[in-house]
């Protein structure tokens, strides 16, 4: 029997939360506040028969880009049931996906990827690059040079959904691949706190930087004790740490560095940008792995190209190979810090790529130069240097947050 692949209704949300814990290895949490944030009309869910096998969704954001805000769909929840597994089932569930992304005139998709061999092939690239940051108790002195670290005020939960989020909304919009939370999103992901969800670790806690006008920046971590031979040996762990002046992020560093009784401080998700690495007395003291964060893929290329800003004049030909056939040809885009236009062309290419390295340097991580030397862009070094100038954005994109 063919699988159909159609939206869920409400009463069928416990099993697409089943399902999902059966692909990703989890039991249904008694709290789930999941269901307040996905919008189940975006589900795009596999029935073989009555059974579910297969889950996909998109959250409908507006994500940060250069120099503006788009509409994006955002992937989640993509997964195949064991049973159904190598039968092709993905490929045709991430086309009809797709193909909804689409019907809302989203003009980029993005997601976190599971596993990182998956998505290229469905035209996705690493736009945003993450890291996992451990500090040592050890070292966490401050370089000579640093800022004096601003007093960082303690409040409770109540405060922090008052406090919170106007100020992330005004910081959101300087930082390619941030996305806008709403209300419900507060709510039910950026602050909720069911005990489920802490492994042994406090509730949440949160410590403020105040400035002229509101707050210059915020923190969000837990705690989870420890001891090794009578002495303290617990964790601090970041979840949101953002500031907008120099005090203001070596406060809310010092802060968490600093607690008693603690061995380490760890914070995911962070940008290579970061500030904490250029705060310690030594960059090496801050031990850093680096992930891929938010893929992109484009979906539509001149709507996407001319949305963003760019750094620097370019006038090019890109030929684009998508992987799903949707955007194979060629587009001149002619862009300036002023503005851009980008339509089809029969012209001749002067940058040939796949829709998997368009959508990685979307964002501002622009890397053409460094992808030809491997064999994956084509082009003449003139229009290569011209597009990484054009496309590069300051701050890099940077996504504090898996959706």
């Amino acid at each position: 029997m063919a699988v159909e692949f159609r939206a869920i209704e409400p009463d069928e949300y416990s099993e697409l939360v089943r399902t999902m814990g059966f692909v990703y290895g989890f039991d249904p949490p008694e709290d789930d506040h999941f269901r307040h944030v996905l919008p189940l009309e975006r589900t795009v869910v596999g029935f073989d028969g009555s059974r579910m096998v297969s889950t996909a969704a998109a959250f409908s954001l507006d994500m940060t880009v250069p120099g503006a805000t788009v509409r994006c769909g955002g992937t989640t929840i993509v997964g195949v049931a064991p049973t159904h597994r190598r039968q092709g089932l993905l490929r045709e569930m991430m086309r009809s996906h797709l193909d909804e992304v689409l019907s809302q005139e989203e003009p980029i998709a993005a997601l976190w990827a599971s596993d990182s061999a998956i998505y290229g092939r469905f035209g996705y690239g690493p736009a945003a690059i993450s890291y996992d940051v451990s500090v040592g108790r050890e070292h966490v002195g401050f370089h000579r040079l640093a800022p004096e670290p601003a007093p960082v005020r303690v409040i409770d939960s109540d405060d922090a959904q008052t406090l919170l989020p106007p100020f992330y909304d005004g910081l959101r919009t300087s930082t390619p691949s941030f996305f806008a939370r709403s209300p419900v999103w507060w709510e039910h992901r950026a602050l909720a706190d069911p005990e489920a969800r802490r492994s042994g670790s406090t509730a949440y806690r949160f410590g403020v930087v105040d400035g002229d006008d509101g707050l210059s920046g915020y923190v969000q971590y837990r705690i989870k004790s420890d001891w090794d031979d009578g002495h303290g040996a617990g964790k601090v762990t970041v979840k949101d740490l953002f500031g907008t002046t120099p005090e203001s992020w070596a406060g809310l560093w010092s802060f968490v560095l600093n607690h008693d009784l603690i061995a380490e401080t760890k914070a995911n998700h962070r940008s290579g940008q970061d500030p904490l690495f250029d705060l310690l007395a030594g960059t090496r003291r801050a031990s850093a792995q680096r992930f891929d964060g938010l893929w992109v893929r484009v979906m539509d290329v001149p709507r996407a190209l001319e949305a963003r800003s760019y750094s620097a004049p370019v006038d090019i030909v890109l030929e684009v190979h998508d992987p799903l056939g949707d955007l194979d040809g060629r587009y001149r885009l002619v862009a300036s810090p002023e503005g851009a236009e980008c339509q089809r062309t029969d012209a001749e290419a002067s940058i040939s790529l796949d829709a998997e390295d368009l959508g990685a340097i979307y964002l501002g991580r622009s890397h053409l130069r460094p992808l030809s030397r491997i064999g994956r862009v084509q082009g003449d070094v003139e229009s290569l240097a011209s597009a990484d100038a054009a496309f590069t954005w300051d701050p890099q994109p940077w996504c504090p947050e898996v959706f």
